[in-house]
């Protein structure tokens, strides 16, 4: 009776102990530590809010319009700026990234 107590306790640890591995194996499978998944990257970008905020830093003025458009090729924020300087201004930043794609003044 102790030896058929003793197998099924010992079945019943391994078998929890495969489903746990397997369980854990699964839940981590793409994970790399340090790393951030595609998804999360491929959804990061900047707000309108923050183009603006660097667009005045570049060219301090008034924000004359902000808006979403196209410039080579990229998805930008154009932000249009009355300058200090007295010049106009449009400035474009990749809403992916966040890279400067292109500034013009007048």
């Amino acid at each position: 009776m102790i030896a058929r107590t003793s197998l099924l306790g010992t079945v019943a640890f391994v078998l929890a102990t495969t489903l746990a591995t397997a369980t854990l194996a699964a839940e981590t499978k793409d994970a790399t530590p340090g790393v951030n998944p595609p998804a999360a990257t491929a959804t990061a970008g900047i707000t309108k809010e923050q183009a603006v905020d660097m667009a005045l830093k570049a060219h301090p003025g008034k924000v004359t319009k902000a808006y979403k458009d196209r410039k080579n090729g990229k998805e930008t924020w154009e932000v249009k700026i009355k300058g200090d300087d007295g010049k106009k201004w449009e400035v474009y930043y990749d809403m992916k990234t966040g890279d400067l794609v292109a500034e013009e003044g007048d």
